[in-house]
């Protein structure tokens, strides 16, 4: 008697999200970059407000990372159930469904925001770590 196993192992190659959900994470991020950076500058002036900037900003932090996590998750997913980092070491032939792997990787890759979202932070941190000296040598 044969059994016939059906591959569990399918997988559908994820759709890329739109550009609007793309920009709005985007600027998720942005805004709880600036917002946790500003905490060091409003807690000078208003307690209530360097509260409320840190809440808003971890808040915010929170869903821009779940949703980065998401994003590493399905590009991750793709590369090992697809095994395209073996097939690509050892120049073994890609199949049609690999290369709809390898194209949804390359494409969230190319639309991402990230590299611009680490170029923000860094420069809002310095700017922060500047005015919260200026502010604590009386400068400012």
């Amino acid at each position: 008697m044969t059994e016939t196993v059906t591959n569990l192992n399918t997988l559908q190659i994820p759709e890329g999200y739109s550009l609007k959900k793309i920009q709005f994470y985007f600027w998720l991020g942005m805004f709880s970059a600036v917002f946790l950076r500003l905490i060091i500058i409003a807690d000078y002036y208003n307690g209530i407000l360097s509260k409320a900037l840190f809440y808003l900003g971890v808040l915010g932090y929170l869903i821009f990372f779940a949703h980065r996590y998401h994003v590493a998750t399905r590009r991750v997913g793709v590369l090992r159930k697809l095994e395209l980092l073996s097939k690509i070491e050892n120049r073994t032939s890609l199949s049609e469904e690999d290369y709809r792997g390898l194209q949804y990787i390359m494409w969230s890759l190319s639309v991402s925001k990230e590299r611009m979202n680490y170029l923000v932070i860094f420069a809002f941190s310095v700017i922060a770590i500047v005015l919260s000296l200026a502010l604590d040598l009386s400068i400012v």
